[in-house]
């Protein structure tokens, strides 16, 4: 599967139901520490870990049968069959696409909306946004002594390339992946222990992406993933885990939301690496007037 662009389930998070993982991520001040670890073990392997036995659940969470349907009581279910009822549905919604949604009706009055749905989709990506979240990739960035390595799918490369504009102004050893999959074993071969991995990956997520957090979490890199609000399977390995909307009222995802967040870490970036970064930047202007006159 690839990440092409998606269709959307609903004019924006403020008038669509929260996923589930929103639900527990708010939840969890009320949770006791059992029910959190339950939480944690349904996040670290969302949606997959839902979709089990409560028994497996259990044993995944390290927690008793009883803990788990509590913690799914305390979610807004009746029972655990609801709960897994809610998670199929989500599971649905990834796999829309535009053959599967209908097109915009082409009046002023979709478009208007759909104008007023882009201002919510910012706005809804940068709530969604922990600040320690990007507070700790900020600093991973700064640390020189790391390698970056960025990867986006096919329609969320922009995302990364973005990005990858921004550091590389800001500090050296600073590399896209390849979309060449023979090509990229040998980038992943150069990867160090602390090294730092950042994924963009959404619905209709790429096994490539997968496989390749997969291979840089074995050889020590610090995961960090980009993705929708129902995650890619790349955040059972990331370290960090930050997500956008990209539903819109249209066929198509957007990455809108994916940019905003790009935005905003580059500006943490620039406030934090600026004393150090800026005779970088004054050097590549120099060469740059030289190279391009």
């Amino acid at each position: 599967m690839n990440d092409e662009a998606e269709p959307t389930d609903g004019p924006s998070q403020r008038t669509s139901n929260p996923t589930l993982a929103d639900r527990v991520t708010a939840s969890m001040a009320s949770l006791s520490e059992a029910e959190r670890r339950a939480a944690r073990a349904l996040l670290a392997r969302y949606p997959t870990t839902g979709m089990e036995t409560v028994a497996l659940f259990a044993e995944r969470a390290k927690v008793s049968a009883p803990t788990i349907l509590r913690f799914v009581a305390k979610l807004g279910f009746a029972g655990y069959a609801d709960f897994r009822r809610a998670l199929r549905e989500e599971m649905e919604a990834q796999a829309e696409y535009p053959l599967t949604r209908p097109h915009a009706d082409g009046t002023s009055t979709a478009f208007a909306a759909f104008t007023r749905s882009l201002v919510t989709t910012v706005e809804n990506s940068l709530a969604m946004v922990s600040q320690a979240d990007m507070e700790r990739l900020t600093d991973l960035l700064i640390d020189e002594r790391r390698e970056i390595f960025l990867l986006g799918g096919d329609f969320t490369d922009p995302a990364a390339r973005h990005l990858e504009f921004h550091l590389r102004k800001m500090r050296s050893r600073v590399r896209l992946f390849s979309q060449s999959l023979p090509r990229r074993a040998d980038e992943l071969a150069d990867i160090r222990k602390r090294d730092v991995v950042i994924l963009f990956d959404i619905r209709r997520y790429q096994l490539d992406t997968i496989r390749t957090a997969e291979i840089a979490k074995e050889r020590g890199a610090v995961v960090a993933l980009f993705t929708d609000r129902w995650m890619s399977d790349v955040a059972q390995v990331a370290d960090i885990v930050i997500r956008a909307q990209v539903d819109l009222p249209s066929p198509w995802d957007s990455l809108i939301g994916l940019i905003a967040l790009v935005e905003t870490l580059a500006l943490s970036i620039d406030a934090r690496q600026w004393p150090i970064g800026r005779s970088r930047f004054e050097a590549i202007e120099q060469v740059r007037s030289k190279l391009i006159p």
